[in-house]
């Protein structure tokens, strides 16, 4: 039988949401950009009969601008790499820094046991991908940060995952932002920097190394960062039969760098046509609420804002389904567990089955997979709230994520309606049971 929702959605107009949202780009959360983010979800959304629109403010969220970056090795070789900064670090001084390099390894606190970290600039290994090894404290949501901040270092450095001309920087700095100055590098100058570091067999010609000899670097990050307020964007459905049970489906609208085509305006794309679909068939027993929030890059702090203000009405909450990443992508895969907070966290086991059903007879496959870190399922999970967390851009050939690349061509049109499908059809039993 032809599912209910099929025939309302359009790839086309997934597509023209996209663009919209890449055209503010970047959409660094608690900036002008951002809040015109959110205003064009609510725009839309209000177009949808049916639907309420609300957008809510999350308070004291880091408001960064990047404006320059640079890295150079100034000894014992002069060398210039290829650098940017970090999202929500902090500046240095007009001059910029020097001082000597100090490697760092995974950033856990064993990484640095007999270490000085004070006055030094440390590389850290990015975290490895579709692990649940990259564990921190709790409180934190990918490296103990503020340790080494507290510890005096005097800047830190993270490089690319993947080899080639790309600068990729997964480092989440914390809600209010680093006062740390913070640059990404591109995994080709990170080894270099190791092996001058550590081996030396890349030191230039005529210079014998018998014994660690210093490496010395100037950073200089021009960056100007306050405390703002994001937006979140709530729209709902009512119920008819059981208004206070509730099915969420949430994505992120902020990005870290470049347009955020596939991080994460095609996840927001794919809610909006989820919801017209779904209210256009509606309404539903059970009330179904579209939550796009700011802040996800800086921790899920936009999503944790919306569980702490409807903590009580979310005892109620029957299934989420949270979109990251799904505009391209090797398969398309639920979370089985993640990292968030600093511990493990399992999606539903229930909730991902069924999804898969929906997929399947709709034709789709959908798999397994852990991963390294949580999105916005993570307050939710935390919560008590049986979630789901559907995402495709989670392999380690990846390399759009963070980049300048990750623009309109990088998004699979035709699959955001697959993923479309999925949800709204997902959602409209959910919310009719």
């Amino acid at each position: 039988m032809e599912p209910i929702t099929r025939s309302k959605l359009s790839a086309a107009d997934a597509m023209k949401h996209v663009r919209a949202l890449t055209a503010l780009a970047p959409r660094h959360a608690a900036t002008p950009a951002e809040h015109r983010a959110a205003d064009y979800v609510a725009s839309q959304l209000r177009e949808i009969d049916g639907l309420s629109v609300a957008i809510e403010e999350v308070p004291r969220l880091c408001e960064w601008y990047e404006h320059d970056a640079r890295l150079r090795v100034v000894e014992p070789v002069q060398r210039e790499l290829t650098a940017r900064a970090i999202l929500g670090c902090g500046p240095t001084p007009e001059e910029g820094i020097t001082a000597e390099l100090m490697y760092g390894g995974r950033g856990r606190p064993e990484d640095y046991a007999g270490q000085e970290l004070r006055g030094r600039i440390i590389i850290h290994d990015p975290p490895r991908a579709r692990t649940l090894d990259n564990q921190v404290a709790p409180g934190h949501n990918q490296r103990d940060l503020h340790f080494v901040q507290e510890a005096g270092a005097a800047g830190l450095i993270e490089y690319a995952r993947l080899p080639g001309n790309i600068n990729q920087a997964p480092l989440l700095a914390p809600r209010e932002g680093l006062d740390l100055p913070c640059a990404g590098i591109t995994y080709e100058d990170g080894q270099l920097l190791k092996e001058l570091l550590r081996e030396w067999y890349a030191a230039p010609k005529g210079i014998v190394a018998y014994e660690p000899m210093p490496v010395k670097l100037w950073m200089w990050m021009d960056v100007t960062k306050q405390l703002g307020t994001g937006h979140n964007v709530v729209s709902e459905l009512r119920g008819t039969e059981h208004p206070e049970e509730i099915v969420l489906m949430v994505a992120h609208h902020d990005n870290a760098f470049g347009p955020g085509a596939v991080d994460n305006a095609a996840s927001v794309a794919v809610v909006l046509e989820t919801a017209k679909a779904v209210a256009a068939n509606g309404p539903y027993a059970r009330t179904v609420r579209f939550v796009t929030v700011t802040g996800e890059e800086y921790g899920q702090v936009g999503s944790s804002s919306y569980v702490e203000r409807h903590r009580e009405e979310l005892a109620h909450a029957k299934a989420c389904i949270v979109l990251d990443l799904v505009g391209n992508g090797d398969k398309l895969f639920y979370i089985t567990e993640s990292i968030y907070d600093g511990q493990l966290i399992r999606n539903s086991e229930e909730l991902n089955h069924r999804i898969a059903d929906v997929a399947e007879e709709l034709g789709y496959l959908i798999h397994p997979t852990l991963l390294e870190f949580a999105s916005d399922d993570g307050p939710f999970v935390a919560a008590g709230v049986p979630t789901t967390y559907l995402s495709r851009c989670i392999s380690n050939s990846w390399p759009w994520l963070h980049t300048d690349m990750d623009d309109n061509d990088a998004v699979d049109e035709n699959d955001l309606k697959v993923v479309s499908e999925i949800c709204a059809e997902s959602i409209a039993r959910l919310a009719g049971e």
